[in-house]
């Protein structure tokens, strides 16, 4: 039995060889594996890179002009202001890419940003009526009757002399017209609410309530508040102290009021300055020389203001000066019968739809002078 086992292994131990198992070719694959891997990533990296510097790389002003324009035309607002900005940020930028811009601006409510762009216009090409008649518009809307006989005057010594009755029509009905409530209203609101940084529709909306109130409107409180804190905020604003100081009058605290016109920046006492300090001088100081002096200041500029010169009345009567006072009141009923809308309307929509005739030139001209504006008038007469 041993012999036998023996035998065995050694059958077992002298038995042919297994051929050896092929050489691996692992190796070999995976250097190809990574070439191809390699060779993916780069073509990747290589797009990416492509791709960043096509988003990096400004487009050319001609495509985003006619991008603009093509969402202008299909009414999509937003990305037309989106495209006239990027071209406004370029050297291509010109007075109608800014009229553009504010054109978009004012379709979307932003009258604000629509004004700053009307602005940049002006100044790059000051011939173009276009911008100095959509600011106008503007300012008629947000009751800035100084700053609108200002840029109306500028206007008219800018732009070609075919252009300009157009611009005193729009200039007349700033100066001379008050537009429906309701109208203004919804047009301050939709303002406000497309951009609550506009702070000339904030203020013109609170004037607003103050001369016509309504039951739903926001209490005389409210209204100071909101006045106070935009003062705070734009402590250079003159239409906020302007409104400040007159709700502070109406309210009966005339030494809070007193207070904020003080601070009136010196280097911009302009006509809206010098009436309230008439009113203080003549209301609460019991100063009738001052105030005389004051309003006379005011009315050179303000002509129209018939409240203006009720109280220059009031002030030369208490002087004694009742000849002058007579004039003065006399005045006041003759501005407000012009400036009386059921008839100023009808006599208004006659004249400027036909601009083009003598005789509605020198209507024009005659209701600007009844109410003072003797410069306006004048330039209707030169206009025929």
């Amino acid at each position: 039995m041993p012999r036998r086992s023996t035998t065995r292994s050694r059958a077992r131990s002298t038995a042919a060889p297994q051929p050896a198992a092929p050489a691996k070719s692992t190796p070999r694959l995976g250097r190809a594996r990574r070439r191809w891997i390699l060779a993916g990533v780069g073509g990747v990296a290589v797009g990416l890179v492509l791709f960043l510097m096509g988003k990096v790389r400004p487009e050319s002003p001609a495509r985003l002009r006619a991008e603009a324009e093509s969402a202008a035309r299909a009414g999509d607002w937003a990305t037309a202001l989106q495209r006239w900005r990027a071209l406004n940020a370029t050297e291509a930028a010109r007075g109608a890419t800014h009229l553009g811009e504010a054109r978009a601006c004012l379709a979307l409510g932003r009258a604000a940003q629509a004004e700053r762009s009307l602005r940049r216009a002006i100044a790059v090409e000051p011939a173009n009526p276009e911008p100095w008649r959509l600011l106008l518009q503007i300012l008629w809307v947000e009751d800035r009757p100084l700053e609108a006989q200002q840029l109306g005057w500028e206007a008219q010594a800018r732009v070609p002399p075919e252009s300009r009755r157009d611009l005193l029509r729009e200039l007349t009905l700033a100066l001379l017209t008050d537009l429906p409530d309701e109208w203004v209203r919804t047009r301050l609101q939709r303002w406000i609410e497309a951009d609550a940084g506009d702070v000339d529709a904030r203020v013109a909306l609170l004037q607003r309530i103050a001369a016509q109130p309504r039951a739903a409107d926001p209490d005389r409180a409210v209204r100071l508040a909101e006045l106070e804190a935009l003062l705070a905020d734009h402590p250079d604003h003159l239409g906020v102290r302007e409104a400040l100081v007159t709700s502070l009058a109406d309210a009966g605290e005339p030494d809070r009021g007193r207070t904020v016109l003080d601070g009136w920046p010196p280097a911009h006492r302009d006509a809206r300055y010098w009436r309230l300090l008439g009113r203080w001088a003549l209301e609460y100081d019991h100063q009738p020389e001052q105030a005389v002096a004051a309003l006379r200041h005011a009315l050179a500029d303000l002509p129209q203001d018939w409240r203006s010169w009720s109280r220059l009345a009031r002030a030369l009567r208490i002087l004694g000066r009742d000849g002058e006072a007579l004039q003065a009141a006399e005045t006041v009923g003759r501005i407000r019968e012009v400036l009386d809308p059921r008839t100023l309307g009808p006599r208004l929509d006659a004249d400027v739809n036909h601009l083009d005739d003598p005789a509605a030139l020198r209507d024009l001209a005659e209701l600007c002078q009844r109410v003072g504006l003797t410069h306006l008038a004048d330039a209707w007469r030169a206009s025929e």
